[in-house]
């Protein structure tokens, strides 16, 4: 994989992450959650992304 395509899907990462907050922040401003709501819904969240970094990290972009 090139350095180029490497760069790309960093910052493709960092959108995931960055889109994963939003999702935490929507559902933290509609819900009237407790801390350890919060914390469940934090730890799905990370799953989420560390799930999907090992899928995406080995797949070429189109």
């Amino acid at each position: 994989m090139g350095a180029i395509e490497e760069k790309i899907k960093q910052d493709l990462m960092g959108q995931i992450f960055s889109d994963s907050f939003k999702i935490y922040e929507f559902i933290d401003n509609r819900f009237d959650l407790n801390e350890e709501e919060r914390s469940l819904i934090i730890s799905k969240l990370n799953t989420l992304n560390n799930e999907l970094t090992q899928i995406l990290k080995e797949i070429k972009l189109s």
